[in-house]
Parts: structure tokens; C-alpha cells; sequence
């Protein structure tokens, strides 16, 4: 029974380890991202991560890395893909194009957005006074291949990160005490028992599963999945596509 123990052994391990991939890969890079946020003075920056905040409708969202310092909140998503990544601020997924495979990505700076708006919620009134950047980071192994600036967030190489964080300008410090008052408040949202996080972590998994089929099922029906307005046909560089008849308050494209 013994020569056929640890074959078998060896079959459920590559199994759930093939099965796992992308989910210790993505582990890896969010530990590499966070080595290299812990290298910041922690007198000045205050680091935090994988925080899971409730949102309005119940489910939570989670934020990989959030970063307390003078500069202000620095939210952070961590996204280990590799190819190219195209893609623009305004459309709902992106590409990964790896050598003849292509795959979409939902919009990080959407994700992004999402997690500094419950972010929002919970800080209150401190959260008009300390200025929140967002950060999209990639692994070593992606190549970024956008034609156009984004507005609303920083889109980098994990390689960059620190360099970004340093050239940020802001007008006024954010002062101690106020950095103070937002890490007390957001404290309580990191779990320290295990087996706790797991369970939020599976509805959390869960929840997002579900919010995509949503937006998907409203893109068919010609409903913006972010503002609720009408979906219309459009034409551009590229031929036909929908987009918002809100535009230019709403500027979603599918």
C-alpha cells in the first residue's frame, strides 16, 4: 500500500496547488509589495494590510495595502498579471494579452474607486480633510501598454512604487494627530483570527463573483452598470461600441 501512498500524495498536491495558482501567485505579489512598503519610515507612514471594509449594501470590500502618511491615504491594489495590459480609465474590463492568449481583467482603478469609497464611509468627516491617492500596482512580469494618462489613479510597476509615493505633492501635511485618528478608526478592520478571515474572505469572494454577473447582466440589458443610465451605440477610432448616454458626467464604455 506504501508504493502507491505517495504518488497518489503527490497527485493532490500538484492538483491543489494548479488548482490554487493564481491565488498563491497573487499572495506572493501582495507580500512583495508590502516588504517594500515597510521599508518606508514608520515614524511618518503607518502601514496596514489586507483590510476588509463593509459596504453600503453589506458585503465587504478589501484593500490589499492602505498607507497612512503625511502625504495623505495611499490606497493600494496589487494585481500580478504578466503580458501586456491595455486597457483605458473608463471601460469596464482590460486586456492581458499574453503571447496568442487574451483574457480580460475587471478595471482596477473601478476596483480601486469602490474600495476608497467605503474607505470614505468609514473615516466620516476626516475623510474631506486628508487627501486619499489611488495606486494600481503590477508585478515585474507585466508589460503596461496604455495609450492614454489616467486621472484618478497612479497605474505602476511594483518597481516604481516607492518613487511614486516620494514625487506626490500636497499643499499641507497631514498632521499627526489626524493620522492617528484614521488609524484608530480603521484598526478594528484588521482580523487577526484565521479562521474568521477565511470565512469573510469566502463571502467576500463570493459577493464579487455575484456583482460582476450583475454588471454583466445589465451591460445585455443596455443599463450602465455604474450610473443606471441607458447604454447607447457609439462609434470610435476603433468601430462600434456602448457607451453612457450620460456622458460626459458618466463616461463608461463596454
Amino acid at each position: 500500500m506504501d508504493s502507491y501512498f505517495f504518488p497518489v500524495l503527490m497527485l493532490v498536491v500538484i492538483w491543489i496547488l494548479n488548482r490554487n495558482f493564481a491565488t498563491i501567485k497573487g499572495w506572493i505579489e501582495e507580500r512583495h509589495v508590502a516588504n517594500i512598503l515597510s521599508s518606508l519610515d514608520s515614524q511618518n507612514y503607518s502601514l496596514m494590510n489586507d483590510l476588509y471594509l463593509p459596504k453600503e449594501n453589506g458585503q465587504t470590500t478589501q484593500i490589499d495595502h492602505l498607507l497612512i502618511s503625511p502625504k495623505g491615504i495611499f490606497v493600494i491594489e496589487t494585481k500580478n498579471y504578466k503580458g501586456w495590459i491595455t486597457g483605458s480609465e473608463h471601460s469596464q474590463y482590460w486586456n492581458q494579452t499574453n503571447y496568442q492568449r487574451k483574457d480580460k481583467l475587471y478595471n482596477p482603478i473601478w476596483q480601486n474607486s469602490g474600495h476608497i469609497k467605503a474607505l470614505e464611509t468609514i473615516l466620516g468627516d476626516a475623510a474631506s480633510e486628508i487627501p486619499i491617492h489611488s495606486i494600481i500596482v503590477f508585478g515585474k512580469q507585466a508589460t503596461l501598454k496604455f495609450k492614454e494618462p489616467f486621472k484618478n489613479a497612479f497605474v505602476i510597476k511594483s518597481s516604481e512604487l516607492l518613487a511614486t509615493i516620494n514625487k506626490i505633492q500636497v499643499t499641507q501635511e497631514v498632521s499627526l494627530f489626524k493620522r492617528g485618528k484614521v488609524k484608530q478608526l480603521l484598526v478594528p478592520f484588521l482580523i487577526q483570527d484565521q479562521k474568521q478571515k477565511r470565512e469573510i474572505k469566502k463571502k467576500h469572494v463570493s459577493d464579487i463573483k455575484n456583482e460582476l454577473k450583475q454588471k454583466k447582466t445589465m451591460v445585455t440589458e443596455n443599463i450602465c452598470p455604474r450610473c443606471g443610465s441607458p447604454l447607447v451605440s457609439r462609434t470610435g477610432k476603433k468601430g462600434k461600441f456602448k457607451g453612457c448616454s450620460s456622458f460626459p458626467k458618466c463616461r463608461f464604455i463596454a
